[in-house]
């Protein structure tokens, strides 16, 4: 009822006001003479604002989900940085040095003659060799045999001929010429070649070498050496066999 009363006072005074402005332009138009016109500033109506209602949203108590964790008083752990392992240089093998060889003595040549047992005869004023040589048990004859000084000269006599023999095939026998072996006649003393280096001797060269060779003219030795020392003389006999 009320709103209905307001309503109607309102549209009673909408019309008053719009009668009264549309008037004066119909007076004007009825009077003789012209009058200056005036703008009239009506005034405009502008509707108040009106508050609407707007829906308040009642506080709540639980939280609002947003991407920041909410804040705590434990204390945060920190990251471990991931360090990467230090990568290993590949080990290069250094080549192992190789040691040289020992230095080995080279072997002892094999010579196609040895001595075996060798004994002095003393007999003051005499310088001779006497020689028994063997392949096995038969005389091995052509074998040459040659005599050195010291130093590696070949010896000469006191004519000048070089102290070289050579044994025969055949043997010499004799009885008590050995001082080692008795006077016997079933086993009478034997050799198959024998050389006088009385000269050789007599100039100096004592101790004299004995030494097998190829030939009278090829000294390559076939023996090893052989040191003979006469002292004040004698026969000085060789043995010699064939490895």
């Amino acid at each position: 009822m009320n709103k209905f009363y307001i309503v109607c006072v309102g549209a009673l005074v909408l019309l008053v006001a719009f009668s009264a402005c549309s008037s004066v332009p119909f007076i004007s138009q009825a009077g003789a003479t012209e009058t200056p016109t005036r703008r009239v500033l009506r005034p405009t109506f502008t509707p108040k604002p009106r508050a609407t209602a707007t829906e308040e949203i009642a506080p709540t108590d639980e939280p609002t989900e947003t991407d920041e964790p909410a804040p705590t008083d434990e204390p945060q752990a920190t990251p471990i940085p991931v360090t990467k392992a230090p990568t290993k240089a590949p080990v290069v093998q250094k080549p192992k040095p190789t040691t040289p060889p020992e230095p080995t003595s080279p072997p002892a040549p094999k010579f196609l003659i040895k001595f075996g047992g060798n004994y002095l005869c003393e007999q003051q004023g005499v310088y001779k060799v006497i020689i028994n040589a063997k392949n096995g048990r038969a005389f091995m004859g052509g074998a040459t045999f040659a005599f050195f000084s010291q130093g590696g000269a070949l010896l000469q006599d006191g004519a000048g001929k070089n102290l070289i023999g050579v044994t025969k095939s055949d043997i010499n026998v004799s009885i008590g010429s050995n001082c080692r072996v008795e006077a016997d006649f079933v086993n009478p003393n034997s050799s198959n070649g024998e050389l006088d280096v009385g000269d050789a001797v007599r100039a100096g060269n004592n101790p004299i070498v004995l030494r097998f060779v190829k030939s009278a003219d090829d000294l390559t030795p076939i023996s090893d050496n052989l040191l003979i020392n006469f002292g004040q003389g004698g026969q000085y006999w060789v043995y010699t066999n064939t490895q």
